[in-house]
């Protein structure tokens, strides 16, 4: 007749479903991430027309900080080049240091463009 599960293979099933879980953690970190970058370049290309490229430039900086994420500047391209449209585009690399063994590791690309509105 079985029993069930013993006292150790509980402990070994929790610490087992506890670092399953720590890894989804840190990978869906950086995705979740990249989702909040990209929310805010959304933001700024609906609205940045009314500012300059340097003012948008440092929102996207302080924004990607504030998400625990370093984007140089210089990776931060705004176009105006395109017939009425506005384009913004965002590179940069994330990553996740899982255990100290692994290290999940991400190039982002952000590219939005919007067309301008023309105001009657």
């Amino acid at each position: 007749m079985k029993r069930g599960i013993s006292g150790f293979g509980v402990i070994i099933l929790i610490i087992l479903l506890l670092i399953i879980g720590y890894v989804a953690y840190q990978i869906g970190r950086v995705h979740f991430t990249h989702s909040t970058i990209s929310e805010h370049v959304e933001t700024a290309i609906r609205t940045g027309v009314t500012v300059n490229d340097y003012e948008i430039i440092d929102v996207l900086v302080r924004s990607a900080k504030e998400a625990e994420i370093e984007i140089d500047p210089d990776s931060i391209f705004i176009d105006h080049s395109i017939p009425d449209s506005f384009r913004i585009y965002v590179a940069y690399d994330d990553s996740s240091d899982i255990f100290g063994f692994f290290c999940y590791k991400r190039h982002f690309v952000i590219d939005k463009v919007e067309p301008l509105k023309v105001l009657n």
